[in-house]
């Protein structure tokens, strides 16, 4: 080695070496950054379909609201809409007093099913006068499930939020109460 002046020494020892990450510590926190998405993801839209399905819920309870109060006032059902919602549909016209915004979508893009009146067929559900309703959301898949009402068992459709397909399970409400919904906690 050759001898360095003072000078140089001073200006050598002032510029230390700048240490970065080796690859091994890089590849380290890659991989424990992909653990903890993977972790993540499934939590993160879990949440997000809770919130869905308690918004749709909270929606449903505003028709049956709705459709309760048009009884209560005139005595009388409003228009049958036999069905899927749209914005076309006279029940729509009549029930605007009782709602402040019109929502004939759930929350997963997928139109409502209202039934009002009698002889009303769906989920076995038999209905006795003009004034019954049933309100109903197929879920996460749009596509309704097969459950059947059992009056003798009438907590038979409450589920427990386990998997991601119970998201898929319909929500029904019948006369302005949930037969069909995941069990409160």
């Amino acid at each position: 080695m050759y001898p360095f002046n003072k000078k140089e020494k001073s200006i050598r020892k002032k510029t230390k070496r700048i240490k970065g990450f080796t690859v091994g510590e890089l590849l380290l926190s890659l991989v424990l950054l992909g653990i903890l998405i993977a972790l993540l993801i499934p939590l993160f839209i879990t949440a997000r379909e809770r919130a869905t399905l308690k918004s749709t819920m909270a929606d449903m309870k505003i028709w049956g609201e709705a459709i309760t109060c048009y009884i209560s006032d005139y005595s009388v059902a409003p228009t049958n809409p036999r069905g899927v919602m749209h914005y076309k549909k006279p029940i729509l016209k009549e029930l605007s007093p009782y709602l402040n915004a019109i929502q004939v979508f759930d929350w997963w893009g997928y139109p409502f099913r209202i039934w009002i009146g009698k002889d009303i067929s769906q989920y076995e559900i038999t209905t006795t006068n003009d004034k019954e309703f049933i309100i109903a959301s197929f879920g996460k898949d749009g596509i309704m499930d097969g459950w059947k009402y059992d009056p003798k068992s009438p907590n038979s459709g409450f589920f427990n939020l386990k998997e991601l397909e119970d998201f898929e399970k319909d929500l029904v409400m019948w006369n302005n109460k949930f037969i069909r919904c995941p069990k409160s906690k």
